[in-house]
């Protein structure tokens, strides 16, 4: 999959910024980031987040919750 130069969202923005505050050791998990922008499940998260690897600012690094990498 190839990353797309279509800019982000608002809300892709904002979750893109949170992730990258809260990512010291680990990212934070969809829980986490749903429960900060109150969305009302995680599918929600999941779509943003499909949404910013598509579009090459983050990548998968695993299956587990804390696997989002942000590309510099």
């Amino acid at each position: 999959m190839t990353a797309t130069t279509a800019p982000l969202t608002a809300k892709q923005q904002a979750i893109l910024a949170y992730i990258v505050e809260h990512t010291s050791a680990a990212s934070p998990t969809f829980r986490q980031i749903a429960e900060h922008f109150r969305f009302k499940s995680r599918n929600a998260v999941s779509v943003h987040v499909n949404a910013l690897v598509k579009k090459g600012v983050l990548r998968r690094t695993g299956n587990g919750p804390r696997n989002l990498e942000v590309v510099e």
